[in-house]
């Protein structure tokens, strides 16, 4: 019953939409489709807003000067500013047509930026007026309330004869271009046998200049090339070579002529609109709107079919991933893409939806746990951020030769198709994938744990009187994080050996308990390394690493954080108020540095995350934190924030 009540739900809403919404004007085979929803927009920020802010107030001034007065505001354009803004794309045959669907209260703003040059091309029939490129067939049209720019986008390539005329590959149609090259090599073979004469005779002229004086040398040879090109046989190449030209030229104003008009007539069908052909009507994209609550939409359809009407046409015709089944890789595979401005975060949600043979590949890729022990390891009061990975190394390496025989089962390259299941059969018989996950299992963990003070050396140049340069070495301080990587193994004898070799090479020293690496000279810390409870250790504090080894660390890691990392098969975060707090003002650029207080009172945290596969489904997301205080919602937080780096 939920089902079904939802089910009507979406219909209603995309009835609704169809009577009063430019969407009925785009067709069901789109591709892709980006919606701008001015409404929730503007309910955010209106455009009073927007045009007292620094921004809005520049945006106004430019759109002043370029008319000449004619728009002093935002609303001189025309354009409805609270209905939904569209960009789709078709594709068919190599051709990707993008089109822009734009809401306008009247016609008369967007007449006024029209350049007077394009106004004299400017054409109207039944109710639309356009203007077209005749170089690339990019169409504006245009009523009273829809104003529509679409071009193609042409991946097809028919001009490699012109290169052949070029180089001369062409000369004796039907010969390929090795013949060619076979029958201009007894010219070429001639004129070296001209040149070698030539400096024989120089030479025996030198020889006799040691026995006696020479007055004067005249060499005479014939130039094989300068014949070659004035014969009557070049001549009679170039004419052809002309001909070949135009009407390879012809040809190609012809197939530009019939693109153009295709292109026109696209236009004129999306502008008068079919709504029992719209997009509407595609039951995966009514399914990817959701509530129909946000701030900006975009959904991707087949990425298969996509790369089918690419790829064919690619570079010179041929297909550089022929030997790829491209269907099973991404057919079926869609993404859909919302961004929402809330009032204390502005999140940015995409869902990868895949077919089943590859959500059953890769669900156990990405299918890990984390080391619960981690969490010990670390205080989020302190951190600067952290960046999480959370797969299956068994889980990977199973899967791998499974996901090399789908790729290359219906190859193109025979070759290819063949030695492919033998190559990776051959993987699976060599990698042990427990004894390898015993290695690494899979699960790692990089934290930022502090910023501190360091000294750097460096080289500079001390020049003197005669700008002669002498390189003099120098230290300064900076402010350099303190780094912990972290992932949990079970192979400790192995690590114990191969530290004992390390000892012995004399690359790596042992002392309390740590193993010290000393990277370069030139580096600013050292690398601590050490084996703890299933898991390899690597730092740049000593201190640190030396707590955590006799247990006396104090670590804070809030349960938020804890399921952040654990849930997700990839975790970034980074605590930018904390950087900014603790950045000298020394280090900004000399612009920022008054802003320095602005910047550490505006500046939140930033959360991107990669979740597990579920079903056919992957889903990531980004959230960016905006303060409590001082802005109205996200939106007029980042509008806030530009016009304070404004000046």
């Amino acid at each position: 019953m939920r089902k079904l009540l939802s089910l009507i739900a979406i219909m209603c809403f995309a009835f609704g939409m169809q009577g009063q919404d430019l969407i009925s004007k785009i067709p069901s085979t789109a591709k892709a489709v980006v919606t701008l929803k001015g409404k929730n927009i503007t309910n955010l920020l209106s455009v009073k807003e927007f045009e007292d802010s620094k921004i809005g107030k520049l945006l106004v001034r430019e759109l002043t000067n370029d008319t000449k007065g004619k728009i002093t505001d935002l609303k001189g354009l025309g354009l409805a500013l609270d209905k939904n803004f569209y960009y789709f794309m078709e594709t068919e045959k190599g051709v990707f047509t993008n089109s822009f669907l734009i809401p306008l209260t009247t016609s008369d703003g967007f007449m006024s930026v029209i350049p007077e040059h394009k106004k004299e091309k400017m054409i109207t029939e039944a109710g639309l007026s356009y203007v077209q490129d005749e170089y690339d067939g990019t169409v504006v049209m245009w009523n009273n309330n829809t104003l529509l720019v679409t071009f193609n986008i042409d991946t097809n390539y028919d001009d490699y004869g012109y290169y052949d005329d070029i180089y001369g590959y062409d000369s004796n149609p039907g010969l390929t271009v090795q013949e060619a090259e076979v029958e201009v090599a007894p010219a070429a073979e001639a004129a070296d046998a001209a040149e070698e004469v030539v400096v024989e005779e120089v030479e025996m002229a030198v020889e006799a200049t040691e026995v006696e004086e020479v007055e004067e040398t005249v060499i005479e040879s014939t130039d094989t090339y300068t014949d070659y090109y004035n014969s009557d046989a070049y001549k009679k190449e170039q004419a052809k070579r002309e001909q070949r030209r135009k009407e390879r030229e012809a040809k190609r104003a012809e197939a530009k002529k019939s693109q153009n008009k295709e292109a026109l007539a696209r236009a004129k069908r999306i502008m008068n609109g079919n709504a029992t052909r719209s997009i509407l009507k595609n039951t995966a994209y009514v399914q990817s709107l959701g509530k129909g609550t946000d701030e900006a939409h975009a959904w991707v359809s087949d990425f298969g079919s996509i790369y089918k009407s690419a790829l064919p046409a690619y570079m010179f015709g041929a297909n550089p991933m022929g030997m790829y089944d491209v269907e099973k890789l991404y057919g079926g595979m869609s993404l859909t893409s919302r961004l929402n401005f809330e009032k204390d975060k502005a999140t940015l949600k995409t869902s990868y939806q895949m077919n089943n043979e590859m959500s059953a590949i890769y669900a156990p890729m990405y299918n890990g746990t984390m080391n619960k022990n981690f969490f010990k390891y670390f205080n989020e009061d302190q951190m600067l951020g952290y960046f999480s990975v959370n797969m299956s190394t068994e889980g990977l390496l199973t899967a791998y030769p499974e996901l090399m025989d789908m790729m290359f089962e219906n190859s193109s390259d025979e070759e290819v198709a063949m030695i492919a299941p033998l190559a990776t059969r051959l993987f699976s018989i060599l990698i042990d994938e427990k004894g390898a996950a015993n290695l690494l299992r899979g699960d790692m963990l990089l934290v930022l744990t502090d910023l501190v003070e360091r000294e750097v050396t460096y080289t500079t140049y001390e020049y003197d009187e005669n700008y002669n340069s002498t390189p003099v070495t120098k230290t300064k301080q900076e402010s350099l994080p303190d780094f912990l990587f972290m992932f949990t193994s079970k192979e400790k004898d192995m690590f114990s050996r191969l530290m004992r070799v390390a000892v012995k090479q004399k690359e790596v020293t042992f002392e309390n308990g740590l193993y010290q690496f000393k990277i370069s000279e030139r580096t600013p810390f050292d690398i601590f390394v050490m084996f703890k409870d299933d898991a390899v250790f690597m730092g740049s504090s000593k201190t640190h690493l030396m707590a955590i080894d006799r247990g006396t660390y104090e670590a804070k890691v809030s349960s938020n954080h804890k399921k952040i990392i654990s849930k997700n098969t990839t975790s970034i975060y980074v605590n930018g108020k904390q950087i900014v707090s603790q950045v000298p003002s020394e280090l900004y650029p000399r612009d920022l540095r008054n802003k320095v207080d602005f910047i550490a009172n505006n500046t939140e945290d930033v959360l991107f995350t990669a979740g597990k596969v579920k079903g056919n489904t992957m889903q990531g997301e980004m959230i960016l934190n905006t303060p409590e205080e001082g802005h109205k919602n996200s939106l007029v937080y980042f509008i806030n924030l530009l016009n304070g780096m404004i000046d």
